[in-house]
């Protein structure tokens, strides 16, 4: 597990950059219109935070979420990983798994997480957790 949350950070990294080695540029085009969601609790554990929320998440309905960033010795960022499940309606359930990576400047966490939903799209997720407003907003860009 570990080694695939590096491999998936590196290519975090390397998405993150919009230019490749061979000069070629990456775009991607947004799966839905920035969400907002409500910060419901903070976990501080040793080693880890966990945070859930929960938010209206356009295509897919009510959304709750729990993400787990998992601290490096900088104490600023480091891996995350986690889960969400969209109800849409009273007959569909989407679950998604994610991981990444996350930052902290101030009191503002960013994350940017590959998600794989059970309905096979993948989305990059781009993360801003605010800390003193208590939300979090979501930019969803397609990856398939």
């Amino acid at each position: 597990m570990q080694k695939l949350l590096i491999v998936l950070s590196t290519l975090l990294f390397l998405s993150s950059t919009h230019t490749l080695a061979d000069h070629h540029s990456a775009s991607f085009e947004a799966r839905q219109d920035r969400s907002e969601m409500n910060v419901t609790s903070v976990e501080f554990r040793d080693g880890s935070t966990v945070i859930t929320a929960e938010g209206q998440m356009g295509e897919y309905g009510k959304v709750y979420v729990t993400y787990e960033l998992h601290i490096d010795a900088s104490g600023t960022s480091g891996l995350v990983t986690g889960q969400g499940r969209g109800f849409i309606d009273e007959e569909t359930v989407l679950s998604g798994v994610f991981s990444g990576i996350w930052s902290r400047e101030g009191s503002i966490v960013k994350m940017r997480n590959f998600v794989n939903i059970s309905d096979g799209s993948k989305n990059l997720d781009l993360i801003s957790f605010d800390g003193r407003e208590n939300t979090i907003t979501v930019d969803a860009y397609i990856v398939e």
